[in-house]
């Protein structure tokens, strides 16, 4: 009896180690992946913008983390290689100065499935002015409380002169833009012309009273709630103090929401209101604009098949636009056109009490700060671990006399 143990035992052990070496070798054989080329033509549509000589082309792979970077001629297509399989997002982009102003060029396709040796890419290119305002710093994800608890009333959005000359920020609207959260099922809207617009469910707007003008390096604050949110009866954990902020959303539906000394901003489109307005705190996508025409909550689009209420905004009204996500993987869950925002920031998650803030491009000698505006989100910003109102020195106006 051990003998014929033995021997089958020894033969479990053949078996085992023969099953065992041809999985190594096909494993072997699968991690022989063969890199692939690409073939990225740019179509340009930049109206009277000047032309740039070359793009600077990216392909992301988000899953795989993996990037390949080249450039290509403006009129021309550029062959890019070692790219390994996988879903990718690309975009092309540009910066040119001429006459004084600086133009951004760019353009992007996303979930582009690569799998087969020299695919054929085609991106359109749009040209865009770097706006004098910008969106420069934004809470949007929230904070927990001592216990535990979700909050989320100390969102504020900073928006700065980036420029050298005063901007009136009279009649400034902030919008949120439909869908409120990366998603890859994308409202479908009417019309011919529907490539030319963006499309948002709430703009609040600044009040058309009076002017309010905005000095180089200077900023203001749009808080939810424009209070001390470290207060005992708010949230002692929060990582903001919002009582010098220059405007509020008030929506007073609670004894908690209180009339601070912010001047409070106009609801100009919010046909679906709720007890308090928040935007998403797995990011939103928004523009700012400053309109050509009154605004009339009587006049909205409908995406196709639903029945919800949206303002339509000319792109080229636009003065800056970002578009946030919930993690690095939803960068290619594009809502906001390319020529307005080829990227998308995130700070990775929720109730983090961390914020998006523009990266620095320039100290002038005065000490007044440039920021990048390459109308990329995912290029121009950057994670900060504690939001801040007024960061890198920016200035609050004069108006402003309860700072």
């Amino acid at each position: 009896m051990k003998n014929i143990s033995k021997i089958f035992t020894g033969m479990l052990l053949s078996l085992f180690l023969f099953t065992s070496c041809e999985q190594f070798q096909e494993a072997g054989k699968a991690r022989e992946i063969k890199s692939l080329n690409a073939v990225v033509k740019v179509n340009l549509n930049i109206g009277n913008a000047p032309k740039p000589e070359s793009l600077n082309v990216r392909l992301i792979n988000y899953e795989e983390r993996y990037e390949v970077t080249t450039s290509v001629s403006s009129d021309g297509s550029v062959t890019i290689g070692n790219i390994i399989p996988g879903i990718y997002t690309i975009t092309a982009s540009a910066e040119m100065s001429k006459d004084g102003f600086t133009y951004n060029y760019s353009g992007n396709v996303v979930n582009i499935d690569i799998v087969n040796d020299n695919k054929q890419v085609d991106i359109e290119i749009g040209a865009s002015k770097s706006g004098a305002l910008i969106l420069k710093e934004i809470f949007y994800c929230g904070s927990r409380t001592p216990t535990g608890g979700s909050y989320f009333r100390d969102q504020f959005y900073e928006i700065y002169n980036n420029s050298e000359d005063i901007q009136n920020v009279k009649g400034l609207c902030l919008a949120l833009l439909n869908p409120n959260t990366a998603t890859a099922n994308l409202p479908v809207w009417p019309g011919d012309d529907a490539a030319n617009f963006v499309y948002s469910n709430a703009i609040w707007q600044v009040p058309l009273d009076k002017d309010y003008l905005l000095n180089p390096g200077e900023s203001i604050i749009i808080a939810q709630m424009a209070d001390n949110h470290k207060k005992v009866n708010l949230n002692p954990s929060s990582p903001v103090d919002l009582l010098s902020a220059e405007f509020e959303t008030l929506v007073k539906t609670t004894s908690l929401i209180s009339d601070n000394p912010a001047i409070n901003m106009q609801m100009a489109f919010w046909p679906v209101q709720s007890p308090q307005w928040l935007t998403s705190v797995f990011g939103g996508a928004f523009v700012i604009y400053i309109p050509s025409e009154a605004i009339n909550p009587n006049v909205y689009v409908s995406p196709i098949g639903r029945t919800d209420k949206n303002y339509k905004i000319r792109i080229e009204e636009v003065i800056d636009a970002v578009e946030l996500v919930g993690n690095i993987n939803q960068v290619q869950l594009k809502r906001v056109p390319a020529v307005l925002d080829a990227g998308a920031a995130t700070v990775g998650g929720t109730y983090l009490s961390k914020s998006v803030a523009r990266r620095i491009k320039t100290t002038l000698t005065d000490g007044r700060i440039i920021y990048y505006d390459t109308n990329n989100s995912s290029d121009d910003f950057t994670v900060m671990n504690v939001p801040e109102i007024r960061r890198n020195g920016a200035k609050a106006p004069s108006w402003n006399v309860w700072k």
